[in-house]
């Protein structure tokens, strides 16, 4: 269970990087370069496109869990 990703894990490491503009997924996954591979995983299965708020991420990854 300790590889289940949340979208609260994933806010963790992204969550502020939107006040700055739209980003694209290669973007995100550099922010994410410190978090588990687990997440990582999850991020590198977003489309390419870019992204303006958190929620478009969630749009993409509609089955990520927001919590335990």
């Amino acid at each position: 269970m300790a590889d289940i990703v949340t979208r609260l894990e994933i806010s963790d490491h992204l969550g502020k990087l939107f006040s700055n503009g739209a980003l694209s997924k290669h973007d995100l996954l550099i922010a994410a370069a410190g978090a588990r591979p687990e997440v990582r995983e999850v991020l590198a299965q977003l489309p390419d496109r870019r992204y303006t708020e958190l929620r478009q991420v969630w749009e993409d990854l509609p089955l990520v869990p927001v919590g335990l």
